[in-house]
C-alpha cells in the first residue's frame, strides 16, 4: 500500500528493485566543489532514477541500470566517527551522489546515524535530498550549529517530473517539506538544477514566487550534463509525450540561460539569494544534445 506523508501519497518500492548491503573502510570524501569540504554518501545508487542524473557516469556504469538497486554502507556512522577525530574540521554535504533519504533510509537509518555523529563533534552540515522523508530528522537539524538543509526542486511542473524523475517524490510534496523547515527556523535552499525548460505556464515570476512562499532562502542552478548516454535516456523517456518538445531544449543553453537569469532576477527581487553556476560547466558537458543542430 503507498505510504502518505505531508498529504501525499507515494508509491510502495517497486519489487524488483535490489538491495545490498556492505561495509566501508572510508565515508568522509575530500569533495572538489566550491565551498564544500567532504561529502557523505550513505548508500551507492538511488531507487528515484532521475534519467539525466550524472552518478552513472562517474561511476561508468550503463545507465540502463541506473534505478535498480542500491547498495547500504551499514558501518558508514561507524566509520564517520573515527574520521572526524583524525580529519579537519569542515563542511560536510549530504550528499552528492546519491539521495540520503531515499525509501531504504527508513529502514537502515545510515544518514540519521552519521548526523548524530557529526552533530556530537559540532561539524557544520549541507544536506540535500529529493525525499521528505527527510522532515524525520528534523531534531537532529535543530540541533546544529551551522547546518543548511535543501531540496532539489528543478522544475515547478509535477508532469515534467514524473517523466524525467520517474519514482522521485512529487514536487507538491518537496514544497511541503520545505515549507516544515522553514518553519523550523532553518536555512533551507532549492537546487534548481538541472534547470528544466519551462512548462505547465510556470513563469520565471510565478517559480520565483512558489519558492519565496515556502521560505527559501537560498537557491542555485547548473546545466545539465549531457554526457554519458543522458541525451538518449532522455529522448526516450521522452517519447510520445506533449511535453516531449519543450523539455527535449533542457540541454539548450539558449533556451535554458535567459530562463534562469530570470529567474534569478526575480527570487532576488524576493530576497532569494541566487546563484547560477552555469559558468562552471565543463564546455563540452552539454555538446550535441538540445543545442542548434544536435541530436534531440
Amino acid at each position: 500500500m503507498p505510504d502518505e506523508l505531508l498529504g501525499v501519497s507515494f508509491p510502495a518500492p517497486r519489487e524488483d528493485f535490489k538491495v545490498r548491503e556492505v561495509t566501508v573502510d572510508t565515508a568522509l570524501r575530500k569533495d572538489p566543489l566550491p565551498g564544500i569540504d567532504y561529502s557523505f554518501n550513505p548508500y551507492i545508487g538511488c531507487y528515484h532514477a532521475c534519467v539525466f542524473c550524472y552518478t552513472p557516469r562517474l561511476m561508468r556504469m550503463d545507465r540502463n541500470e541506473w534505478g535498480t538497486s542500491v547498495v547500504v554502507k551499514r558501518n558508514a556512522a561507524t566509520v564517520v566517527a573515527k574520521e572526524v577525530r583524525k580529519l579537519p574540521r569542515g563542511l560536510v554535504a549530504i550528499s552528492t551522489a546519491t539521495d540520503p533519504y531515499q525509501f531504504v533510509e527508513g529502514k537502515y537509518r545510515v544518514t540519521r546515524h552519521a548526523l548524530e555523529v557529526l552533530l556530537r563533534a559540532g561539524w557544520p552540515v549541507s544536506v540535500l535530498s529529493r525525499a521528505p522523508l527527510m522532515i524525520r530528522d528534523l531534531d537532529l537539524f535543530t540541533q546544529f550549529a551551522n547546518i543548511e538543509v535543501g531540496m532539489s526542486v528543478p522544475t515547478l511542473d509535477d508532469r515534467a517530473r514524473a517523466l524525467l524523475e520517474p519514482w522521485a517524490p512529487p514536487i507538491d510534496a518537496r514544497l511541503r517539506c520545505l515549507r516544515a523547515l522553514a518553519d523550523a527556523g532553518l536555512t533551507t535552499f532549492v537546487g534548481f538544477a538541472p534547470a528544466y525548460p519551462p512548462t505547465g505556464g510556470w513563469t520565471p515570476e510565478a517559480v520565483a514566487e512558489a519558492f519565496a512562499e515556502v521560505g527559501v532562502m537560498k537557491m542555485f542552478t547548473r546545466a545539465l550534463d549531457a554526457r554519458w548516454g543522458v541525451p538518449e535516456a532522455i529522448a526516450k523517456h521522452l517519447n510520445g509525450s506533449e511535453l516531449a518538445d519543450d523539455l527535449g531544449r533542457i540541454g539548450d543553453l539558449e533556451t535554458i540561460a535567459p530562463f534562469v537569469s530570470r529567474v534569478g532576477a526575480e527570487c532576488r527581487v524576493r530576497g532569494i539569494d541566487f546563484r547560477n553556476a552555469f559558468e562552471f560547466r565543463l564546455p563540452e558537458s552539454n555538446s550535441g544534445f538540445g543545442s542548434p543542430g544536435g541530436k534531440p
